[in-house]
């Protein structure tokens, strides 16, 4: 009995001894090494030099593909006119050779080629209202054509507006189904006699080949180069941060010190987003590392309290500079209610 109870303690010793020296080490470590997370390096900023942009400013609009019932209807008046026109004026030339027929006769194919001609060029004048003084159908050769392929089917006509009022003269106009689709090139494409009251700014008319996404009724995105010489520079966009709202890069000052500006998205190209004014070529952005400023003003004590002065909280912060030792942007405005 007695080596039994003897047995049972020695077991409990060893067992406390041996759970003892396991969380040992493990608590050791962790308060030895507490500030470990807080030295972690983080990656280096970098910037590049922004450079006069070269690339044309992208445009966007809505297209929307027209029901050509009206332009057919409009072409089969013109032809029943000019059949009309042309009988008239040929029987009046003959009456005139004739020396057999009356006085009135002759007088009554007069007014009668002149109506058929008054009509024939109201139609006309209508078609070119309609559809622009530079339309390709304009011509009675190249409308007899045109029509065929829009009769059948397998051209469509657009019409397509532009929200930017300064478009002046789009180029490698492209149009993308809104329910998904292949670009498609709009081949030839001129100046609509009249804007669109849902979207005011410039509109134009347009040929394509029909397809998928671009029967009568759908819509599209359009896609165009302007012609008007690009100015500004191109801001990456790897350079770009939101914050609040709206889209900002770092521009570095000075060694070390970067402040922060608002970037506009209105002209997307290429690799970034062009802007007109306050960027030069030659300033320093920040391509790397921006998101690690954007941090570090957020931190609580970066910068001055803007909601006691009033400030906004979209409004630009004091300039953040990066230390020598630490990769970390550090605030040059230190907190009012910071300890010495």
């Amino acid at each position: 009995m007695k080596a039994a109870i003897f047995t049972r303690a020695a077991a409990l010793l060893i067992g406390g001894v041996l759970l003892s020296g396991c969380n040992a080490p493990h608590s050791e470590e962790v308060e030895g090494h507490p500030e470990a997370a807080e030295t972690a390096p983080l990656p280096p900023v970098h910037t590049v030099a922004l450079t006069a942009s070269k690339e044309a400013v992208k445009l966007e609009g809505i297209a929307t593909v027209l029901n050509p019932d009206i332009l057919l209807q409009l072409d089969a008046d013109i032809r029943a006119a000019t059949i009309a026109a042309n009988f008239s004026h040929g029987q009046l030339e003959r009456f005139k050779a004739s020396t057999m027929l009356s006085k009135q006769t002759i007088e009554t194919a007069i007014r009668q080629a002149g109506i058929d001609a008054s009509q024939l060029k109201l139609l006309s004048t209508r078609l070119r209202q309609s559809w622009g003084d530079q339309a390709p159908f304009l011509n009675v050769d190249d409308r007899q054509a045109l029509m065929a392929e829009i009769a059948n089917g397998s051209r469509g006509i657009l019409r397509i507006d532009f929200p930017d009022t300064t478009a002046d003269g789009p180029r490698n106009l492209r149009v993308v189904p809104l329910r998904g689709g292949q670009e498609t090139k709009v081949d030839t494409f001129w100046p609509a006699p009249s804007g669109n009251l849902a979207m005011p700014g410039v509109s134009y008319f347009g040929l394509i080949d029909a397809g998928p996404g671009l029967r009568t009724g759908d819509r599209a995105r359009v896609i165009a180069d302007s012609t008007a010489k690009p100015t500004g520079v191109v801001i990456p966009s790897a350079a770009l941060v939101v914050y609040a709202g709206k889209s900002w890069c770092y521009v570095e000052t000075a060694p070390g010190k970067y402040e922060r500006k608002v970037v506009p998205l209105d002209a997307p190209v290429d690799d970034g987003y062009l802007v007109t004014r306050d960027f030069s070529p030659g300033t320093r952005v920040v391509v790397k590392g921006a998101s690690i400023l954007l941090a570090r003003e957020a931190m609580p004590g970066s910068y001055d309290d803007d909601e006691d002065d009033g400030g906004s909280p979209d409004s630009a912060p004091s300039p953040v500079t990066r230390s020598s030792t630490s990769p970390i942007a550090q605030n040059h405005a230190a907190a009012s209610g910071d300890p010495d």
